[in-house]
């Protein structure tokens, strides 16, 4: 276990032990992309990532889809630290124009408070888009969210903050190939 200093700061960072490895998490990005592959097999669809958490995801699931996948992407920001705000920034840049008359695969990191993919959602549909789905690599357990079913989700795990395979703490630990828990400690 790693701790890490800030110099100056009040708190320390613990990287805490690995919830998922690096093997589980390639083993069911191929399990995904050939249950996406079937779904959309019939109809064409346009992969919406969205950033920064989902880069890695969005990548490796994208080695195992069809090559004409039309992709994008949407940079959203809704955490301060280990804690989301509940203001969602970077929706405006949402272009009508890509979505209108699409299937759109919504792909993110991991289902939280579902105030994101809510919000997206809602968006694409005002956008145009004819259908909206969601595949998450992570959906936290929790009481707490808001009623989206995402229609592929990688892992279930518990409420603990996340680093690792593109998930970050201030931008940081983004790059670690496993997925770890992660906690503040108060000095």
């Amino acid at each position: 276990m790693n701790t890490v200093n800030k110099p100056n700061a009040r708190l320390s960072y613990k990287i805490g032990r690995v919830l998922l490895s690096e093997e589980k998490i390639q083993k069911r990005i191929l399990e995904l992309s050939a249950e996406i592959r079937e779904a959309y097999r019939k109809r064409p669809f346009m992969i919406l990532g969205l950033l920064n958490g989902s880069l890695f995801f969005v990548a490796d699931l994208l080695k195992n889809l069809p090559l004409r996948t039309e992709v994008e992407f949407l940079q959203l920001k809704s955490y301060a630290g280990t804690v989301s705000t509940g203001c969602i920034q970077g929706l405006e840049w949402i272009d009508k124009k890509k979505f209108e008359a699409k299937n759109i695969l919504v792909i993110d990191d991991i289902l939280d408070s579902g105030q994101t993919l809510s919000a997206v959602k809602e968006k694409l549909y005002d956008s145009g888009a004819l259908n909206v789905e969601f595949c998450v690599l992570l959906k936290k357990l929790k009481k707490e969210q808001k009623p989206i079913q995402p229609k592929w989700v990688g892992f279930e795990i518990p409420d603990v903050f996340v680093v690792g395979y593109g998930l970050d703490f201030e931008g940081m630990y983004r790059g670690l190939k496993s997925i770890r828990s992660f906690s503040l400690i108060q000095k």
